[in-house]
């Protein structure tokens, strides 16, 4: 008996549930997985990138001051950027010039800045403007522009359209009639339209005044997003279950609510950067976008065709302009197939 119950004990103590549950997978592995089977979405992820990469680190790959020099026995460490006084009327070709044996200067790749005049001579990766300034140094500061632009207005009508849409989806009632008939209100406008007459009333366009009429104008479509999607949650089992139980409406939301609804909005959002990046070019080449003399691809295009330059010129805005667009819109349908409950239930099961 002993040993029965030894090996009866033991049994019990082996024993394996006739069910286990899956481990959940994480959003990060969904994610890779989705693009390794979509090789176009991958690519377009990878140029992204390298846009943000590029915009992040524009000063070592183009600039009017070496990365690194020391003259007369003084240090400068990336003086393109912390813009030195002692070096206030030097240049790359300047220092060159006047540089001594003694003196160590690390220059970038193209030593010009995205308004230096050339000087004459090679040393243009891909020419140069009317104006004498290199392109390519250019288009490297003119994809900080874009970029800082299209993140930043995307952190304000993110903030704004989720605000709103949450309150209308969430309170119901007279909050959501009031905030509905303003969504359709300014919806009812063509977006760029609207920045364009709001930008002609500005007696000085800025870059953040773009930030801001762009932001203002782009959160109803994030507000629409979120307000459907709350109105569907809010309508679920849990959430009546959380409200029965006491819940605050700010605990229902960050803990019920939220977690619900950031994947579609994800996907508006990643939608809506290639809104801005398009209205941006635009105003810039219409003459009232950024300020005048700041790079952009919308103000490379107009550059070449009010002042008759070659039309060669017009190829790398053009294709930056293009490619990026493209990506945005391939990673946001990506996003979207995998983030989308209803299209992922429709899609065939393995």
């Amino acid at each position: 008996m002993t040993t029965a119950g030894t090996r009866e004990r033991v049994s019990l103590h082996d024993a394996r549930p006739a069910y286990v549950l899956p481990a959940r997978e994480s959003s990060v592995r969904r994610a890779l997985d989705q693009l390794r089977r979509k090789p176009a979405a991958f690519a377009a992820l990878v140029f992204l990138a390298s846009l943000i990469f590029v915009s992040v680190f524009a000063e070592l790959l183009a600039a009017d001051l070496p990365l690194f020099a020391r003259i007369g026995g003084k240090t400068f460490v990336l003086p393109a950027v912390t813009r030195p006084p002692e070096l206030a009327n030097q240049n790359c070709q300047t220092l060159e010039r006047s540089r001594t044996a003694a003196d160590t200067m690390v220059f970038p790749p193209v030593r010009y800045g995205a308004e230096t005049r050339a000087e004459g001579g090679a040393g243009h990766l891909l020419g140069t403007d009317a104006k004498g300034r290199d392109v390519f140094a250019r288009a490297v500061y003119a994809t900080r522009t874009t970029v800082t632009l299209a993140l930043a207005c995307a952190l304000a009508f993110v903030f704004i359209g989720t605000l709103f849409g949450a309150a209308a989806g969430f309170f119901g009632g007279i909050v959501d009639g009031v905030l509905t008939r303003l969504i359709e209100t300014l919806t009812a406008f063509p977006p760029l339209v609207l920045v364009l007459a709001i930008q002609a009333m500005l007696p000085k366009p800025t870059l953040l005044t773009m930030l801001a009429v762009i932001g203002l104008i782009r959160w109803p479509e994030i507000a629409r997003v979120v307000r459907a999607e709350m109105l569907s949650v809010v309508s679920r089992d849990y959430v009546t279950a959380a409200r029965a139980l006491g819940a605050s409406p700010l605990r229902i939301l960050a803990l019920h609510v939220a977690p619900n609804v950031k994947g579609p909005v994800l996907v508006a959002v990643t939608f809506a950067l290639g809104s801005v990046v398009l209205v941006e070019a635009s105003l810039s080449f219409l003459h009232v976008g950024v300020p005048e003399g700041t790079p952009s691809w919308g103000a490379m295009l107009s550059d070449v065709s009010r002042t008759g330059g070659s039309p060669w010129l017009l190829i790398l805005p053009g294709v930056l302009l293009f490619s990026c667009l493209v990506s945005i819109n391939v990673v946001a349908e990506a996003l979207r197939d995998l983030l989308d409950p209803r299209l992922a239930s429709e899609a065939p099961q393995k």
